[in-house]
């Protein structure tokens, strides 16, 4: 496994989730001494060359097949002059679909990742479900971000290598240096006088802020909490949190660098993650490597990586009801007792969920491709 082509339309520096996520794979594969050529659909740039590797960059083009030909020139180009001995498709939408396809014509084994909304949302889009049912089709393995995914993705492929390829986190980076220290204390003096509840990322419809205010305002516990709002918020979450009538006191933030999130989410007590579905976020990772407590919806990888009361609060997802009870759950903690889930949720997203185990998986699923 040592000259990988990475499809993607997800990458630096495009924002989000997912591009972080490829970005990390990328970096780590990189590092393990495989030569991985990432070749990034829909955004110029030319090409870059890095430490075992390069990222070529294929702007998108108002003639149809324009760019995909122009991406399957450049694959092929390098391929000629030194083979790749895989293909790999981040998302199973268009990445997914290109790297089979050229992994089929270049006569090599192939791979899929799959996110979140390439399955939740894409799959049931007439004008996108068809490249990821051609995606799962013609890859050799398919790497799905949750367990529940993997599931659904082996009841429609029968018989194809479906595993579970969680996300990772370096613990490790998220240490609190005294920068972070002071941004916590400057953010916790502006929002006093309840517990801080953190709402970060991009939180669009599947999020589901609104329904989850309303199980917060159903439950009386709006005076009992504060938000700390980081990311950009859809229409309908703005309203609500515009209006003292129906929302808590809150803070809001445009989204800040990861060099400057340490001292943000170590201000929270709690990040909620009420999603309808969703793939494994980062966000969920990443706070809770700073100690923050989760209060999440079971949809998609949350479930995977919470125990209820042991490392976090989950709820049934779209269940009004046991939203508003999963917060009441977490407000009631006292100091001691959040302190010492804190702990508790910091070590087993520690022990669970480490770069190494995210790459060893990955390679075990380019393996798992072979004839």
């Amino acid at each position: 496994m040592d000259r990988i082509l990475w499809v993607t339309d997800r990458y630096p520096p495009l924002k989000g989730g997912m591009a972080v996520s490829c970005a990390r794979q990328v970096r780590a594969l990189r590092r393990r001494g495989v030569r991985v050529d990432v070749l990034i659909t829909g955004h110029p740039g030319g090409e870059v060359e890095r430490d075992n590797g390069v990222d070529l960059f294929v702007a998108a083009d108002a003639e149809p097949g324009q760019a995909a030909n122009h991406a399957w020139l450049l694959a092929l180009r390098r391929h000629t002059r030194a083979a790749y001995s895989h293909v790999v498709g981040f998302g199973a939408c268009e990445g997914g679909f290109l790297a089979t396809t050229f992994a089929a014509w270049l006569e090599v084994p192939s791979s899929v990742l799959v996110r979140g909304n390439d399955l939740d949302r894409d799959w049931f889009l007439s004008q996108r479900g068809w490249m990821v049912s051609e995606a799962f089709s013609r890859a050799g393995s398919i790497g799905a971000v949750t367990t529940e995914k993997a599931a659904r993705i082996r009841a429609l492929f029968p018989g194809k290598p479906v595993l579970w390829t969680p996300n990772s986190v370096d613990a490790a980076r998220w240490t609190l240096l005294p920068g972070d220290e002071a941004r916590r204390a400057e953010v916790r003096g502006l929002l006093r006088g309840g517990r801080v509840v953190g709402l970060i990322g991009e939180l669009k419809a599947k999020k589901r802020i609104p329904f989850w205010l309303e199980a917060v305002r159903d439950r009386g516990l709006l005076g009992g909490l504060r938000l700390l709002i980081i990311g950009n918020l859809d229409g309908p979450s703005a309203a609500i949190l515009e209006d003292p009538a129906i929302a808590p006191r809150s803070l809001r933030l445009p989204f800040c660098p990861p060099d400057e999130l340490a001292g943000l989410y170590a201000a929270c007590d709690f990040v909620a993650l009420p999603s309808m579905y969703e793939g494994m976020p980062n966000v969920l990772l990443e706070a809770m490597a700073c100690g923050v407590v989760p209060i999440a919806s079971d949809a998609g990888g949350m479930r995977d990586v919470l125990a209820d009361g042991e490392n976090g609060f989950l709820f049934a997802a779209e269940s009004r009801e046991a939203a508003g009870e999963a917060t009441a759950c977490a407000l009631s903690l006292d100091d001691a007792s959040l302190r010492a889930m804190s702990v508790r949720v910091r070590a087993s997203v520690e022990a669970g969920y480490s770069l190494d185990r995210e790459i060893e998986a990955l390679l075990t699923l380019f393996r798992a491709a072979r004839p």
